[in-house]
């Protein structure tokens, strides 16, 4: 769905065509992204009445460029999408493009939702904890080496995404 934002925050601001688009999105943001996965959720986006075409500009010489622009459908659809993603992340990554879209809703109503987020995550991966005492004990001891290598990497990545999430959080309450 992040894609999808960046499509429609960047029509928020002013009409634009796909190539410009994603040329863009790789300027801004550091993701890698496939030609086909771009146009696949810009088509979508048209399908589902969230942006439309505004104008083709006719050049001589050169294929029509179609300029489109986002619908009153989207701009409310953007707004709804960026609140739900701070509500169900389980990973900075995920929220690139959310952030860089700020300007396009209340970052206290987001921090709201993140601190519910972070209060999840935490108690998730509490729980994991507790789960891997029990579970570890009916391995033999190779086995028991293997996984206390994959829980410590697990467990540190989790603690370094909360970590961010919190750096986050002050920042959507500061900005």
């Amino acid at each position: 769905m992040s894609l999808s934002l960046f499509i429609l925050g960047s029509l928020a601001d002013e009409n634009s065509n796909p190539y410009q688009l994603k040329k863009e999105l790789l300027d801004a943001i550091p993701i890698k992204i496939s030609e086909g996965k771009f146009y696949y959720n810009f088509e979508a986006l048209q399908k589902k009445g969230l942006i439309e075409p505004v104008e083709t500009i006719q050049i001589v010489n050169r294929p029509n460029k179609t300029m489109y622009g986002i619908t009153q459908k989207g701009r409310l659809f953007l707004e709804q999408e960026i609140y739900n993603s701070f509500k169900k992340v389980a990973r900075l990554e995920d929220l690139y493009i959310s952030i860089y879209l700020l300007k396009y809703i209340d970052p206290a109503k987001a921090a709201l939702f993140l601190e519910e987020t972070i209060k999840h995550e935490k108690n998730r991966w509490a729980s994991y904890k507790e789960e891997f005492k029990v579970s570890k004990e009916i391995l033999d001891a190779k086995q028991q080496r293997a996984v206390q290598f994959i829980s410590e990497h697990a467990f540190s990545q989790s603690e370094h995404n909360i970590f961010w999430m919190e750096k986050l959080l002050n920042f959507l309450k500061a900005f």
